[in-house]
């Protein structure tokens, strides 16, 4: 089949993929202003990828050790661990900054609806306070709780990276909302990937099943295995993007992070077997 063909059924079937999945979180076709149109542009983009053959996919070493991390010394260090949420615990941060010294991790955690207000999800600096070195994450707390739990995993993601293959120049860092430009950094997928590994279990990968790359034909099931993620997502952290007065473009934007998440989380399991 022609390239052009070819395209053109790819392009259509994504927009089949986008169509159902507004459908299901009742975003309303009368409300995609030029903010929504932005946001499907991102999720068209991350549907639309094959995630296993993306340049930025941090290599298989550096996947396992980050599994090993999360198996071995997050999730034996909270108290009880149920998830992202129980990341921002004082004795895992402190052990952290034990494990990869000399830097401290220190988060603050606020709601944030000024200036940039809801764009801002969170971010983190290196700063020099008093005579030590900090890792300060910052996570907006003015948005859902499993944004938050995301947001901060992704921080805390950074931290490891950077006390694995070092930290880039810039002294900050934030999270911004196109997800699709993280498929082409290693540094922002290794940070998500933490999210990502730290969410979805490889039994739970096992038993939704993973995810090829979209091909005419097939957006039934890519369908089917988004919506058994967001389901299983939304029932932990008390997300339902169907009820509630969450403005259509976020509703887009949660499911588009939900969606990059468990995209990365199938390649990281298809790529390296963790």
């Amino acid at each position: 089949m022609p390239s052009r063909e070819l395209a053109a059924l790819e392009t259509r079937e994504v927009d089949h993929l986008v169509s159902r999945l507004l459908a299901e979180i009742k975003v309303p076709f009368d409300s995609l202003g030029t903010r929504v149109l932005n946001q499907l542009s991102d999720l068209k983009k991350i549907l639309s990828a094959d995630y296993v053959d993306v340049p930025a996919l941090p290599s298989k070493p550096l996947l396992k050790e980050l599994a090993k991390i999360i198996d071995n010394d997050i999730k034996r260090h909270t108290s009880a661990y149920a998830g992202l949420a129980d990341l921002g615990s004082p004795q895992l941060l402190g052990y952290l900054s034990k494990l990869f010294g000399p830097r401290e991790v220190e988060l603050r955690a606020k709601p944030y609806r000024t200036g940039a207000g809801l764009a801002l999800r969170g971010f983190y600096c290196r700063a020099k306070l008093g005579n030590k070195s900090k890792f300060v994450i910052f996570v907006n707390t003015a948005h859902h709780p499993g944004a938050v739990a995301a947001t901060l995993g992704h921080e805390l993601g950074h931290y490891i990276y950077g006390s694995f293959v070092g930290e880039k120049a810039a002294h900050t860092a934030f999270m911004e909302g196109a997800f699709a430009n993280h498929l082409l950094e290693e540094d922002e997928l290794f940070a998500d990937s933490l999210v990502a590994l730290a969410a979805y279990s490889p039994e739970l990968i096992k038993k939704i099943g993973g995810l090829s790359q979209l091909r005419p034909g097939f957006s039934d099931d890519l369908f089917n295995r988004i919506k058994s993620a967001y389901e299983l997502i939304g029932s932990r952290y008390g997300l339902d993007l169907a009820k509630g007065k969450m403005a259509a473009a976020w509703r887009v934007r949660y499911l588009t992070s939900m969606a990059h998440f468990f995209k990365l989380r199938c390649a990281l399991y298809k790529s390296a077997g963790v």
